[in-house]
């Protein structure tokens, strides 16, 4: 039959439509990939919480021959057993944590007497609003700034020495010398007036 103008059969409605067919496939395609990345990431995360499980196995291992080798540290934490142990380590966020605590608690040979962690230690301690008081100058002598109280006047300070309870603490004299922030001058003994400095 011939195609005529003005004829009302349309020839296009007779063509097949397979668009469902073809988004079938695409949907289908799509659910195996989510699938996949869904299995994926339970794999991921199993791997992960395996990982941590023998970190933290390593961390309690690592507390308690801590404890073991300082018995009045681990007599203070209460640490007799493996399972006291895993118990610091859950209690304290995990193994990261405690080993970062276990690398400040245990002293290295190369160091000073003076200890990173002591002069951490004073640091925390300045921080706290009791001892908000406390500075230093550029040279890193350490001082009180208390309110005068021989003025009237409110927001008049004036500043006292440290006192020796406090200067007595050790590593309190280096972490001082720490926030100087001017260079020692040099004494030249042909300048005895310091004309030169």
């Amino acid at each position: 039959m011939a195609f005529q103008v003005g004829s009302r059969i349309r020839p296009e409605l007779g063509d097949a439509d397979f668009s469902g067919f073809a988004r079938a496939a695409e949907i289908q395609a799509n659910s195996i990939a989510q699938l996949g990345a869904t299995i994926g990431g339970a794999i991921a995360a199993s791997k992960q919480k395996k990982q941590e499980k023998a970190l933290s196995e390593q961390a309690a291992n690592l507390v308690f021959s801590f404890a073991n080798a300082n018995p009045e540290a681990g007599k203070q934490l209460g640490i007799e057993t493996l399972d006291d142990a895993k118990v610091v380590v859950k209690t304290l966020g995990g193994a990261k944590p405690t080993l970062g605590l276990l690398m400040e608690l245990q002293p290295s040979q190369q160091e000073d007497p003076t200890t990173s962690t002591q002069m951490t230690s004073i640091g925390r301690m300045l921080e706290r609003p009791e001892f908000s008081n406390i500075q230093f100058d550029e040279t890193g002598k350490a001082f009180m700034e208390v309110p005068n109280k021989d003025t009237f006047m409110p927001f008049d300070k004036k500043q006292i020495p440290v006192p020796e309870s406090i200067k007595n603490i050790p590593g309190f004299e280096d972490y001082a010398e720490s926030r100087r922030t001017v260079a020692v001058p040099e004494v030249n003994d042909n300048d005895p007036m310091g004309i030169l400095r």
